[in-house]
């Protein structure tokens, strides 16, 4: 395959990015085809696209590509024109079709590109008659027998109120084969912080759920993300309500299911992905083969679940937390999270996971940090972590939602031998790696550096298969995949100031066959 010429976008991409949109007869650089589907007299007139262009969910053979064109009262749905090219100035389309927006999803589209080169670079711009969007690009997934190196993205939980995104300023940077989020896109509430206040708390409405991804999305630099890199989003619980679970979260709330159901709207709308028609239109769980590297199965750690134990406490020693029968994955999405682990061809097996799956104690009586997390669902982590031990070669996980920084090596329990109070492991799983937050609140937020160097300690003192804890950093993750290694590069990030630079904090090494993790 060719190499790729990703840094030779970045700055045309860069001016691009800062902008809703680009009038006709500008100096965009984009040759206007208006030939064919791209002439259509119907397109429309003064489209805007304020959430800029997204590519989802990439396959070898093409992704998902999003915008969104705002729609008033009286307006009804837009038609568009959707043109993809190999060359960044869009010549020598391969697709140049019209899609609806329409009003009924909030003016979101979701084109289904096909027909594309495995192992591609693409271009992609949305036109009306008079304006037209930002130029993406993605790259489609290698091709099956390709054993190149994988790089993927990882960020998690970005309260808007509480901090800038040079973390998405730096990942457009990024030479990556796509950017995963772990979760927590948009908060239903987050503290007053260097962008003030959010008004929009505790959304009870689909209005007021979609308004908080155009929020989000009023960033330049969250949008030049998206217009850099193929994306794959899974959700975790701030989507919503924090901790909810199957059936309720740890308010009590009239209409909780109805208003659940319109969160959940409001994301498959705003979100670069399929839906799974017809028999599973929640499903978010996928799997994404980047050729024989890598096999990332990304996991849904919400709709499925059931209630925590010991009334959701954190820092308890909790007998209920073990009870066998108690689910997180839910049967369906287990069965199916086995099996792909079992029968993968890939070398590395990469989870995507949004919660903790290693043990995480903070007392010498066992005390585990959260029940919200795998901790509180131990007899399925057995589970799981026990095929991982026995079946399946090479299983790197990838966690958001804590907000701090972690690595460790996975044992069957979930406990290395030695971990006070619960049950050591017999046999190594593989490794995890919980990548910091972008910018909602972490340790060193709330206790102050030397607090959160305290409670480092007290972290690595207590769980002897952590190896890494830092509880003061924001940023990114960085994991680098060959067929020898697997790295991950843990970038830090300023969240206070939007300008701030990015120095990589530590990068942590699990060689194939080994389950253990080195320091470089």
């Amino acid at each position: 395959m060719a190499e790729l010429r990703r840094r030779t976008v970045l700055g045309a991409l860069g001016a691009a990015g800062a902008t809703a949109v680009v009038p006709i007869g500008s100096a965009s650089g984009a040759p206007m085809l208006r030939t064919a589907a791209d002439a259509s007299a119907t397109l429309v007139r003064g489209a805007t696209f304020p959430e800029g262009v997204m590519a989802g969910v990439p396959r070898t053979d093409g992704a998902t590509l999003w915008t969104r064109v705002p729609r008033g009262l009286f307006d009804g749905d837009a038609e568009l024109a959707i043109v993809v090219s190999k060359q960044r100035d869009l010549s020598a389309p391969v697709i140049v079709q019209t899609v609806i927006a329409k009003k009924q999803w909030d003016g979101c589209v979701h084109f289904q590109a096909v027909g594309l080169d495995a192992g591609g670079e693409y271009f992609y711009q949305f036109r009306g008659q008079d304006a037209v969007s930002p130029v993406g690009r993605f790259q489609t997934l290698r091709p099956a027998d390709s054993n190149q190196p994988v790089r993927i993205g990882f960020f998690t939980c970005q309260g808007f109120t509480e901090g800038y995104y040079a973390t998405h300023r730096h990942l457009a940077q990024e030479d990556l084969d796509l950017v995963v989020c772990l979760g927590d896109y948009v908060y239903e509430a987050t503290v007053p912080g260097v962008r003030g206040i959010d008004l929009n708390l505790y959304p009870q409405a689909l209005p007021a759920m979609r308004a908080k991804y155009t929020s989000y999305r009023s960033d330049a630099n969250l949008r030049a993300m998206h217009q850099q890199h193929a994306f794959l989003p899974l959700w975790d619980d701030h989507e919503f309500r924090n901790n909810y679970t199957l059936d309720n979260w740890t308010l009590p709330e009239l209409f909780f299911k109805e208003k659940r159901s319109a969160a959940w709207h409001a994301w498959f709308e705003r979100m670069p992905v399929p839906r799974y028609y017809p028999d599973d239109m929640t499903r978010i769980y996928r799997s994404l083969k980047l050729g024989r590297t890598v096999e990332l199965f990304a996991i849904d750690s919400r709709q499925y679940k059931d209630d925590q134990p010991c009334n959701d406490g954190g820092g308890i020693v909790c007998a209920e937390a073990d009870t066998p029968g108690r689910t997180l994955l839910g049967a369906s999405q287990k069965s199916w999270l086995k099996e792909g682990l079992r029968t993968s061809g890939a070398r590395w097996k990469v989870l995507a996971n949004p919660t903790m799956l290693m043990g995480m104690v903070t007392g010498d009586a066992g005390e585990r940090a959260s029940m919200d997390t795998w901790d509180g669902y131990g007899a399925e982590r057995t589970e799981l972590l026990s095929l991982a031990a026995e079946r399946v070669s090479d299983f790197v996980v990838v966690t958001g939602d804590d907000h701090d920084t972690y690595a460790g090596e996975l044992w069957n329990t979930g406990f290395a031998p030695g971990t006070p109070g619960n049950p050591a492991g017999t046999r190594r799983a593989g490794v995890e790696f919980v990548v910091p937050s972008v910018s909602s609140t972490n340790t060193g937020d709330l206790k102050g550096s030397g607090g959160a160097r305290t409670e480092e300690q007290n972290r690595l003192g207590h769980n002897p298969h952590v190896k890494l804890a830092d509880l003061r950093q924001h940023g990114y993750g960085v994991l680098e995949v060959s067929q020898e290694e697997a790295v991950l590069n843990y970038r830090k990030v300023d969240k206070l100031t939007p300008s701030a630079a990015v120095s990589t904090s530590y990068r942590v090494k699990t060689v194939r066959g080994s389950s253990t993790l080195e320091t470089l």
